[in-house]
């Protein structure tokens, strides 16, 4: 350890009739001192700008009329003022003001909407979503868009409510 830094402590969830065995294995790995090197965490991932619906599909969508769907336009709304950061879903719905179930229901159904649609079967939600493992130190799920994907959702939206969102 660093001069005077403290282990960082992360909480976990063990069964407790395991909780002896998680003891003596931390008592085991401590007996090894610099021999075990904690794993490093890991950066957030930052996978490819995978997203990216042609400007068409995107007018095409942008005019759903469902209450899934106006969902779903608000969050990329959103989304598309912020490119490139990550939002939580949380945060999500505290902006879009709607609960985390309704976000849930609507992104289902849209998804559902798009895979039976022919026109939209192969692009999958106009948005990026990670899920982090376990092993990532976060929680939840998160969404965003890229700076293209959003400059262009920025314009239709501009053309489809005549001026802005």
């Amino acid at each position: 350890m660093p001069d005077g830094a403290g282990p960082e402590l992360v909480h976990i969830a063990v069964p407790a009739a395991y909780l002896p065995h998680v003891a003596a294995l931390l008592a085991e790995l401590d007996g090894w001192g610099e021999a075990v090197r904690p794993v490093p965490r890991q950066p957030r991932p930052q996978p490819p700008e995978s997203v990216q619906w042609p400007v068409a599909d995107l007018r095409r969508f942008a005019s759903g009329r469902s209450k899934s769907h106006g969902t779903v336009l608000r969050m990329l709304d959103l989304l598309a003022t912020r490119p490139g950061q990550w939002l939580s879903a949380e945060e999500v719905c505290a902006t879009i003001r709607v609960p985390r179930q309704q976000l849930g229901g609507a992104l289902a159904g849209v998804s559902r909407m798009l895979r039976s649609h022919p026109g939209y079967r192969d692009l999958g939600l106009p948005l990026n979503r990670y899920v982090p493992s376990s092993l990532d130190g976060e929680t939840g799920t998160f969404y965003w868009l890229g700076p293209e994907q959003a400059r262009r959702w920025r314009q239709i939206r501009a053309e489809v409510t005549g001026g802005g969102s």
